[in-house]
């Protein structure tokens, strides 16, 4: 049985000192070329967090997140930008985090119910890209579908807003100098052979973000729609269905 979590929304201001470096210390064990400095300049960057706490109230994971308006092609989009994501290995496979975010993705669509909302995410790592790839409906980039003109110059417009000049148009890969950019320890999440033979999202990330492992950054859109609601609680319970038998 997978060990209990539970998910709760605050905003980033009422985080206590004691909790921002408890987050830290989770940050270190999962990444390498790390700042305590850039990590509370990232974290103040947004306005929510999402913390899971065990049954000792100890954070065990987290996910920075703000939303804002982007004008852009006459349209005036209503963007979600989620920031490190991380969850304690011991945890891993639990859905309190996705369920959390699910929640916060739709009350967001409810308040602008006429206007396209849409995740930006960038991922180093190919957990983080099957947050987006596993559980939304329309995303991109992905393996079995040609990105569109307007949601590939919508990665393009969100990526330089974040990331001035570090946006390869051509690999939609925000790219960083060696040791630029924090990076995920070795240890952590590797793509093994088994992996990319057996799931065409992983090998897809792979082929399309071969520099994740010095901290590059597969910029991804993923589009928010009341819908997420309900399909991931049934993958959840196909899942548990397929155990019983």
């Amino acid at each position: 049985m997978k060990k209990k979590l539970i998910a709760k929304t605050i905003k980033v201001q009422s985080l206590r000192e004691s909790q921002i470096d408890e987050m830290f210390k989770l940050f270190e064990i999962f990444y390498e070329n790390v700042s305590f400095l850039r990590f509370k300049s990232d974290l103040f960057a947004k306005t929510k967090v999402i913390i899971l706490l065990d049954t000792e109230k100890r954070i065990q994971g987290f996910s920075t997140f703000y939303d804002f308006d982007f004008p852009h092609h006459q349209k005036n989009y209503r963007v979600l930008f989620s920031g490190d994501t991380i969850i304690a290995p011991t945890y891993w496979g639990t859905s309190a985090l996705t369920m959390e975010f699910l929640k916060n993705m739709i009350l967001l669509k409810l308040k602008y119910p006429t206007r396209p909302v849409w995740w930006f995410l960038i991922s180093k790592g190919y957990k983080t890209y099957l947050l987006l790839a596993n559980n939304f409906i329309q995303y991109y980039p992905r393996y079995d579908k040609q990105t569109p003109i307007e949601q590939s110059t919508l990665i393009s417009a969100l990526s330089e807003k974040f990331y001035p000049g570090k946006f390869n148009a051509e690999t939609g890969v925000i790219e960083f100098e060696a040791n630029e950019h924090e990076h995920l320890r070795e240890s952590i999440a590797p793509i093994t052979d088994d992996l990319l033979s057996r799931y065409p999202k992983i090998k897809f990330f792979n082929d399309h973000n071969p520099g994740w492992k010095k901290g590059d950054e597969l910029a991804c859109i993923g589009e928010v729609d009341p819908l997420l609601g309900v399909v991931h609680p049934f993958k959840i319970m196909r899942k548990l269905l397929r155990l019983k038998k």
